[in-house]
């Protein structure tokens, strides 16, 4: 992305976050924009959305079609990034609206990739010491099993990690020697 398309991302989220932000529901309104988000990504919609085969009204039409949000606020941003004619803008707008809005709040998910499934008493734990070591407020806890991590745990806040996995300790071992 150029920065004149940065510029224009930054400037849709951010207009989108000073009409939510003081909001009562707006965590209802970032789990919103983060499920329409997570059907570009997981349908990889962006392909289509960048492509240069496929008309603006067919990825107009698409978009309008999976954007039916119960959030007028939601639906507004989304038909006005597709007015300005940059649906392929799209998905790195609901991105950077998701991370503008948890910065302001100072409020993240917390993804927790483990090999075994944690007990409530362990995330709590985890939350804890993210929120020290951090100094931000965990909202959730997005946890993932990985079996390559052989044991112990990663977890990703706010682009920040904390690797606790025996892979990476064995790794770190395995370059000392």
């Amino acid at each position: 992305m150029n920065a004149k398309d940065t510029a224009l991302v930054q400037k849709y989220a951010q207009s989108f976050v000073e009409k939510v932000n003081e909001r009562e529901d707006v965590w209802s309104i970032y789990d919103e924009v983060n499920k329409v988000n997570s059907i570009i990504k997981e349908s990889d919609l962006q392909a289509m959305l960048t492509s240069k085969t496929v008309s603006e009204e067919v990825k107009n039409e698409f978009i309008r079609t999976i954007r039916q949000s119960e959030y007028r606020v939601v639906n507004d941003l989304i038909e006005t990034v597709l007015f300005d004619g940059r649906v392929d803008l799209l998905q790195a707008v609901l991105d950077t609206a998701l991370i503008k809005i948890s910065q302001h709040k100072n409020e993240f998910d917390a993804h927790i990739t483990s090999v075994y499934p944690l007990n409530d008493a362990q995330k709590e734990k985890l939350c804890a010491l993210v929120e020290q070591r951090f100094n931000l407020k965990v909202r959730q806890v997005i946890e993932e099993l990985d079996q390559s991590l052989l044991g112990g745990f990663v977890i990703s806040v706010n682009h920040r990690i904390i690797d606790a996995s025996v892979r990476t300790q064995l790794r770190d071992i395995k370059s000392k020697l």
